[in-house]
């Protein structure tokens, strides 16, 4: 009788000591988003750096919802700017078209990836509407905005990549330009005049947001 109680709580406490095996989840995929622009701006250089001085990058967009079946349209904006400055560089890339009824939704992953990889060298536009804007702002506040008539269109998209993750869909470049950027402003007589910045050698990496 001894025995088989030994044998029992032996056999008690080696079932009470195997490890419960933890199920560990799989990783949840992260999108490595970074941001960065560099350029001679007015014949100054400017370094803007994605978690330096407060500078990160705000990926936006604008849409223009149309009753079916007229397309409805999307333009994707990445702006390079601070908490902490005034400094800042925007530049936008549209129009992303799709059936904006009866939802107005957002254009679906493929169409989103279809159009930043066949717009890579785009003309300049207002507003990015079916085009390229660049729009600076300098340190007193003041905003300078690229103008589509000008001669100068330089302006390249490369290493383009898109990746999601669970808090979006991205598309991620680099953007190469050289352009002028104007502002309206009155002359010592108070007549309107028209002032003009160049941008030279900018690179902007970042990324636009679905």
């Amino acid at each position: 009788m001894k025995k088989v109680i030994a044998l029992f709580v032996f056999g008690s406490l080696f079932l009470a000591g195997c490890p419960k095996h933890e199920i560990i989840p799989a990783p949840t995929p992260k999108v490595e988003l970074e941001s960065h622009f560099i350029g001679i701006v007015n014949g100054t250089q400017i370094e803007l750096t994605q978690n330096v001085d407060g500078y990160y990058l705000d990926a936006t967009k604008v849409k223009y919802i149309l009753p079916s079946p007229t397309p409805s349209k999307a333009n994707y904006f990445a702006d390079m700017k601070s908490s902490q400055n005034l400094v800042s560089i925007k530049v936008g890339l549209g129009s992303a078209t799709f059936d904006g009824s009866p939802s107005g939704g957002d254009p679906s992953l493929s169409v989103f990836n279809s159009f930043f990889t066949s717009n890579t060298t785009p003309t300049y536009a207002s507003m990015a509407d079916s085009g390229f804007e660049v729009v600076y702002r300098d340190g007193s506040g003041a905003v300078w905005t690229s103008d589509p008539a000008q001669t100068v269109q330089d302006v390249v998209f490369t290493n383009i990549v898109q990746e999601s993750d669970g808090s979006g869909d991205y598309s991620k470049f680099t953007c190469t330009f050289n352009c002028n950027v104007y502002r309206p402003s009155v002359d010592g007589s108070g007549n309107p005049i028209v002032l003009s910045l160049p941008i030279q050698n900018a690179v902007l990496k970042g990324w636009f947001k679905r």
